[in-house]
């Protein structure tokens, strides 16, 4: 089966293992909300590894193989305070990737006004897989 993994671009620069498309990966997953409006047919997971999921939070290590990869880069306006700022609405861009770079490494954004914020995985894993289910807490919400 195919599920969905997102990976902030702040951990994977931080901390992350390159990987690419064909490439067998273990990461700890946390289950995103169900029914989440993604336009993904899979089920969808965040990848965590600095262990800020609690304790009462399934988070998972799942081994599986990449299938695809895409740079979700966003567009920001000002918030509501000074140094404050919110995600543009309707400004989601994905580019599609054949690999992503590791720690101490980061993709150039597409202009100015848009910086990568996550990339979205299609991740093969076996029909038998054991995955965290979802439970509403603290830092269980998806990226975006």
């Amino acid at each position: 089966m195919v599920i969905v993994v997102d990976i902030s671009e702040w951990e994977q620069q931080c901390c992350g293992d390159p990987f690419r498309v064909g490439s067998s990966v273990t990461w700890k997953l946390v289950a995103s909300p169900p029914g989440q409006d993604s336009g993904e047919p899979a089920a969808r997971y965040r990848e965590e590894h600095h262990d800020q999921t609690p304790e009462h939070v399934p988070h998972l290590p799942v081994t599986g193989a990449v299938r695809s990869i895409a740079a979700l880069h966003y567009a920001y306006d000002p918030g509501p305070s000074p140094r404050e700022l919110t995600l543009r609405p309707g400004s989601e861009v994905s580019v599609e990737l054949d690999a992503v770079p590791g720690m101490g490494s980061q993709l150039d954004a597409l202009s100015t006004d848009h910086e990568l914020l996550t990339y979205r995985v299609h991740l093969q894993v076996n029909d038998d897989a054991v995955l965290p289910a979802y439970v509403p807490g603290d830092l269980s919400e998806p990226f975006e």
